[in-house]
């Protein structure tokens, strides 16, 4: 059921929607390939993080730099090559 307009929910609404609108380009971003779906990002937590990190006598110390490393090479390989390349030289 839809919040009757000029109600608060109906306000708060409307301001998100104008306020991120131009995060909103889902067909520019699937011709560009890009994931718009939250599957791919939860699936990889499940996996990396539930999985790998919390089995029995894994170690945490690092796990929060490993996930951002991860995070960071799967978003977006063209800019993880060229830092990564960068650190190595």
């Amino acid at each position: 059921m839809a919040a009757p307009a000029g109600s608060s929910s109906h306000r708060k609404l409307l301001n998100y929607v104008r306020t991120n609108l131009h995060r909103m380009d889902y067909p520019r971003y699937i011709s560009r390939g890009w994931q718009i779906g939250s599957g791919v990002s939860e699936s990889a937590c499940k996996t990396i993080v539930g999985r790998r990190m919390k089995g029995r006598g894994v170690r945490k110390r690092g796990s929060t730099a490993l996930c951002q490393l991860r995070a960071a090479y799967r978003s977006e390989p063209t800019v993880w090559r060229r830092d990564w390349s960068a650190t190595a030289n």
